[in-house]
């Protein structure tokens, strides 16, 4: 069942907020703290900081696709597990780029504070198909 924070979280990792500086203001709070644990270690993002980096993103990928297998809400925090897919500017093949698990308190209607997990996907079978469940 969809509820207004799910949504808030599955919009801003579908939208272009890697490539539009209007969608990223939409939906990160001003005051965002991330800590981001991944496979090349530890960092710690504000807002300009998380948004240097989105468009870093944008200028290496043409699209950003995640695919959700799970969506959870409790209380004003979503967790959500996904991989991004990706369409660089060498290719039009989507190629999975990381799996993701991240937990996100809403404020204000928007993502302020996030713990992220990411590690490089892993494209085989049964990496790929832990992704799709009944929940999609």
């Amino acid at each position: 069942m969809s509820t207004p924070n799910k949504d808030l979280v599955k919009g801003f990792f579908t939208s272009k907020y890697y490539k539009d500086a209007s969608e990223f203001e939409k939906y990160v709070h001003p005051e965002v703290k991330i800590d981001w644990n991944s496979s090349k270690g530890f960092f710690q993002f504000d807002y300009d900081k998380f948004n240097a980096m989105s468009r870093e993103m944008g200028k290496s990928f043409e699209t950003m696709s995640p695919e959700f297998s799970h969506l959870i809400e409790e209380n004003n925090q979503v967790f959500a597990r996904f991989t991004y897919n990706v369409e660089t500017l060498e290719s039009n093949d989507l190629i999975g780029l990381a799996d993701f698990f991240s937990v996100w308190e809403i404020k204000d209607n928007m993502l302020y504070r996030g713990f992220i997990m990411s590690q490089p996907s892993d494209d085989g079978l049964d990496g790929i198909l832990s992704y799709i469940n009944e929940y999609n």
